[in-house]
């Protein structure tokens, strides 16, 4: 069995888990934009517009709640 521990994401995180996220998003067809590790305003409104799809609180933060409905 692996864990893996994902930090919360929200605007102005940057880093490889944006790209993860950015990845998903894009493959979900929440467009983001470029794949480049920044959580920028692109960013935020596809996070946004996922969470509203998916009926999960939408408050533009990257939580357990969202990354666990991401990756199922």
């Amino acid at each position: 069995k692996t864990t893996v521990t994902l930090q919360v994401l929200e605007k102005g995180s940057v880093g490889d888990s944006v790209k993860a996220l950015q990845t998903l998003l894009n493959g979900y067809g929440f467009n983001c934009g470029s794949v480049d590790g920044s959580f920028g305003p692109a960013t935020l409104s596809a996070v946004k517009a996922y969470q509203k799809s998916m009926k999960l609180t939408v408050d533009g933060s990257v939580g357990p709640e969202t990354w666990g409905s991401l990756l199922t």
